[in-house]
């Protein structure tokens, strides 16, 4: 928190009368986020420091650590003032985020806000097309930077002029894309395009489907390790003779060229132009060349051909799941190629390559990784108009299984059935019932190929299957931290009409209530679990009927009194059913104040055994070097991240005794006032911070 202004004067008059600077780092030690820069400001020149000294260095402290919120009434004063920080892209968000409390756009910085709308920076640049959006001058700024000399500028203005919507868009873009020569320029045009509804199979099919004039050239040095012989055939979508070889070797060899893992501009467009089966053959030959390749190369030459992975947006969901897992755990510490397999499995958009994307967001080793994630995550969904939630809950992947919860495996005239188990492995039968411990092999006379796709098919299903498990049991216990609610409507349809969620949904209780606030019980809303047969049970195993106006969340010990939670836990032990994670187990928090919960600091722990039982509860220890001195575990769907703070240690030398800490809730650089977060959070962040103690225990030989 931040020191009383007279102490704050105090520490500046006596650093100045020692002859020591005022600098940014003195600012962040003693200010916190909540801190009016004007407050700042004037101390500083009360106690003799230059007022342009002064402004330079509140303004190199407050840019980079005072929430937007605090900043505006300095920027409402001084408008001029942004300039400096919209200058560079370290403070720039910051600026345009306190830009956006404003209620109209100074005149004076709109032409730094225009450079930055079509900059370089992908955290900036969306923020600073925001505030320009609602002024007529937006589209002319795309227009013109559509036809600006810098390629990279031509890509954004393209896509800022298709997000815009203005009424002639198509038009423009098309007369753009017949004057552009860049061939990265016009991809994003078609790409553009195709956002906008336009269908461009006129463009592109006698540039895509004509064959070669002579030879294919060589291919280029980055590229002599691909399987160019082994392109599949394929055919026009309106008919008509295969594409000659040297064609369909010319758009891998394009893809390369344009380096941009996002298909969804050029080669999307020639994809398109196929039959969908031979469209998805080629796609994933492709992508699965490059993952199979850079398994055995460094990272250099994964990023010298990322441009491949364009394809993955031609790849079936499922499959491209799987390939880009893969990737993922080759290069869990390579920031570079991560963010690459994950930009291009989003642009493929099936549910379960969106679902791979949701899970990087919160569970890639690296934090700039997960960020981009959620980057990723957050323009799908505001794509089609969701939250990211709600992303998260339409695009719950299926594994193949049909409507009616089975997995139907065909070997022409034998069928096998899966069935997803309560932790969604899956039990094999034939077709009438019986246990089958896997797939047969083929019988005399039946098609290799078709046994070979379902036997494919199932380890398909099975690696999806465990990781929807693993995905939305994280995405659950967040939903209950959050006090997530859906409307019953939409409850029944994302986790109790999909095949999958309603395995997982069954090994949790829920609350129901009337959307107007009238509740089945006085008091309290009701509980109950969904079961097999589809009944609502109550912990008496009376079923429950929920009408379409109810609100549904999941249930905890917070929300239910002590004689509901034992009759739940009860009734799951009855029912032989293993809790996807413990619901009623945490205590309601303490009546806490301030910003820390620090009951428990003070105790002697060695700082190996505080990291180990701190990863148990998912926190993850804090990024440095050397030292590190807290542990963290995010919540995304909130914006808040739990901190456990201790004395410090060595990274390298973990077994030296350190001491515990406190517990505090953070959303960005602010530390929250406990009494303000959500009480369930609180409750399960709160028996964290117990039990990691606990479990730590005290340094021997000590009290």
């Amino acid at each position: 928190m931040s020191p009383a202004p007279d102490a704050l004067a105090d520490l500046v008059r006596d650093r100045l009368s020692e002859g020591r600077s005022i600098d940014r780092g003195l600012l962040d030690d003693w200010c916190s986020w909540d801190t009016d820069p004007r407050d700042v400001l004037r101390i500083l020149v009360d106690a003799g420091v230059p007022e342009s000294k002064a402004e330079k260095t509140v303004g190199a402290w407050a840019w980079l650590s005072v929430e937007p919120e605090f900043l505006r009434p300095w920027a409402a004063e001084d408008p001029g003032a942004l300039l400096e920080p919209l200058a560079d892209y370290t403070t720039a968000t910051s600026a345009l985020r306190t830009l956006a409390l404003l209620p109209e756009i100074p005149e004076v910085l709109l032409p730094a806000i225009a450079r930055i709308a079509v900059g370089r920076s992908e955290r900036n640049r969306p923020l600073a097309q925001g505030l320009l959006a609602a002024l007529p001058l937006a589209a002319e700024l795309a227009g013109r930077a559509l036809a600006d000399t810098n390629p990279s500028v031509r890509r954004i203005g393209a896509a800022w002029l298709a997000d815009l919507g203005v009424n002639d868009v198509v038009e423009r873009l098309r007369a753009a894309r017949a004057r552009e020569t860049d061939p990265r320029v016009r991809g994003d045009i078609l790409r553009a395009l195709r956002s906008c509804g336009d269908d461009v199979a006129d463009l592109v099919a006698a540039e895509a489907l004509a064959a070669p004039a002579r030879r294919s050239a060589r291919p280029p040095a980055a590229l002599t390790w691909f399987p160019f012989e082994s392109l599949p055939v394929v055919h026009p979508a309106a008919g008509g003779a295969a594409l000659a070889p040297g064609t369909v070797s010319a758009w891998v060899r394009l893809a390369h060229d344009l380096k941009d893992p996002d298909g969804r501009g050029t080669i999307a467009c020639y994809l398109a132009l196929l039959e969908p089966r031979d469209a998805a053959a080629l796609s994933a030959v492709v992508v699965e060349s490059w993952v199979a390749h850079n398994r055995e190369n460094g990272k250099t030459t994964s990023l010298r051909t990322k441009g491949l992975l364009a394809f993955a947006v031609g790849v079936e969901g499922g499959r491209l799941a799987a390939l880009a897992r893969s990737a993922l755990r080759r290069s869990a510490t390579w920031r570079a190629e991560s963010e690459a397999v994950l930009r291009a499995v989003a642009a493929n958009g099936s549910p379960a390559a969106l679902q791979l994307v949701v899970s990087a967001a919160s569970d890639h080793r690296l934090p700039r990784v997960r960020d981009f994630a959620r980057s990723l995550a957050q323009a799908a969904a505001d794509e089609r108009g969701w939250s990211a939630a709600e992303l998260g809950d339409r695009t719950i992947p299926d594994a193949g299984f049909a409507a009616d919860g089975l997995l139907h495996l065909s070997y022409g005239d034998r069928e096998f059935l899966g069935r997803p188990g309560p932790d969604l492995a899956i039990v094999l039968t034939d077709a009438d019932g019986g246990p089958r411990a896997g797939l047969p092999p083929a019988r005399r006379g039946e098609d290799a190929d078709l046994v070979a796709a379902a036997r494919r098919r199932l380890a398909d299903a099975r690696r999806e299957a465990r990781a929807v498990a693993a995905a939305q049991t994280r995405r659950l216990y967040e939903a209950m931290c959050a006090s997530r609610s859906w409307p019953a409507a939409v409850w029944r349809d994302v986790w109790i009409a999909h095949p999958l969620a309603r395995r997982l949904a069954g090994r949790l209780v829920w609350t129901a209530r009337e959307a107007d606030g009238a509740r089945g019980a006085p008091g309290r809303p009701r509980t109950f679990r969904p079961a097999e047969d589809g009944a609502l049970l109550g912990p008496d195993d009376a079923r429950l009927d929920l009408p379409d106006g109810a609100v549904v969340r999941l249930a905890h010990g917070t929300l239910v009194d002590g004689a509901e939670a034992a009759a739940w836990r009860e009734h799951l032990a009855d029912y032989e059913v293993v809790p996807l994670f413990d619901q009623f187990s945490a205590p309601a928090p303490p009546a806490v104040t301030g910003r820390a919960l620090d009951d428990l600091a003070g105790r002697r722990v060695i700082a190996r055994d505080l990291r180990r039982s701190a990863a148990s509860r998912g926190y993850e220890r804090s990024p440095g070097i050397y030292r590190y001195r807290e542990f963290h575990k995010d919540f995304p769907e909130l914006g808040l991240r739990a901190v456990l703070t201790f004395g410090g240690a060595d990274a390298r030398e973990e077994i030296e005794s350190t001491t515990t800490g406190g517990l505090l809730i953070r959303r960005g650089r602010r530390e929250l006032d406990l009494a303000g977060v959500p009480p369930v959070l609180l409750a399960e962040c709160c028996a964290d911070y117990r039990a990691v103690v606990a479990a730590a225990g005290p340094v021997p030989g000590e009290p």
